[in-house]
């Protein structure tokens, strides 16, 4: 199981990484917390039946365990509507057996983080409140693998498919006819910790507060730089140039927070204790990612509505059995 310690790094991490790992770091992550989320409870009492969907039986079980987690989700934890989504799940896993489409942990861990990004809530905090609210890591697990690889079908089918130029005028036109976008200039300041104090806490500890130190002498790139490579096991990584449609919300927020010339708070990551100066921001002058960014927008609704009129279909085609109300 998971050390859910490491949780409030993720961001973090994410960010220091910079980014040329960010994605991949947070998806390693979110797969792990698949192993982290509560045990599956003890199935020692039978379990009853309480509906069928194409001959696919639903117990009393599943329907606590989807009560647990939609309350997770922010959605009505009522026995009815954890019926309805139950019911969605296996409408779901039969349409995409068809296809023999079945998602791996990291392409759950990925859905996973799609729907926090969603649900507007930190990763972190997701992942934190599937652990507490109780439901197992298959029945969580499960969930997550049926959404996703009915996505995916329905994404299929619009393979090729772009938003027209018109509609990104449209959504351009919504914020006047340009949408902000700030471009940053960073650079990742490592303070290493050698494997042999690795677990020494006073160690670490020390390192942090060198890194503080660094911190508050840190005024601008030009001088804090090498101040930072002067000092004994201190990396500090080339420059990178990054939009802030590329970054996490928190991690924009993060940024937007840090004065350019100085450094942002030490974190704690495998690397490390790690900082990021903020070395330059600017107003982008290209509008080429803001509107990739719209175009995605807009054919992400579009999959999401062709997802619901598909199980709408599905949904009037089944044969349902619900044998206990």
């Amino acid at each position: 199981m998971i050390v859910f310690g490491l949780l409030p790094q993720m961001r973090n991490c994410r960010a220091l990484s910079l980014l040329s790992r960010h994605s991949t770091l947070a998806i390693l992550l979110a797969v792990a917390v698949l192993g982290g989320v509560a045990a599956a409870p003890p199935r020692a009492s039978a379990q009853e039946i309480i509906a069928t969907v194409n001959g696919q039986p639903i117990t009393d079980l599943d329907l606590s365990q989807r009560e647990k987690l939609m309350r997770v989700l922010h959605l009505p934890p009522t026995r009815e509507a954890a019926m309805q989504s139950l019911i969605d799940d296996a409408l779901e896993n039969q349409e995409t057996s068809q296809f023999q489409i079945k998602p791996d942990e990291a392409q759950i861990g990925q859905e996973m983080m799609r729907t926090a990004k969603k649900l507007k809530v930190a990763p972190q905090l997701f992942f934190e409140e599937l652990q507490k609210s109780g439901a197992s890591d298959s029945h969580v697990k499960d969930h997550f693998s049926a959404q996703l690889a009915f996505f995916s079908l329905v994404q299929a089918f619009h393979k090729g498919v772009e938003a027209s130029e018109s509609q990104v005028d449209a959504e351009l036109a919504k914020e006047g006819g340009k949408a902000s976008v700030t471009q940053y200039r960073l650079r990742q300041v490592i303070f290493v910790i050698p494997i042999e104090i690795a677990k020494d806490q006073a160690a670490i500890m020390s390192r942090v507060g060198a890194a503080q130190q660094l911190r508050a002498r840190f005024t601008d790139c030009d001088s804090g730089l090498p101040l930072a490579r002067a000092m004994d096991n201190v990396a500090v990584r080339d420059e990178i140039t990054r939009d802030s449609l590329e970054l996490g919300e928190q991690l924009k927020q993060l940024l937007d927070k840090t004065p350019t010339g100085h450094l942002t708070p030490p974190s704690r990551s495998p690397e490390g204790i790690e900082m990021i100066a903020v070395c330059g921001k600017s107003a982008a002058t290209d509008d080429t990612t803001i509107r990739a960014q719209i175009s995605q927008n807009i054919l992400a609704d579009e999959i999401e509505a062709d997802m619901q009129r598909r199980l709408q279909d599905l949904r009037s085609r089944a044969v349902i059995v619900k044998t206990k109300n």
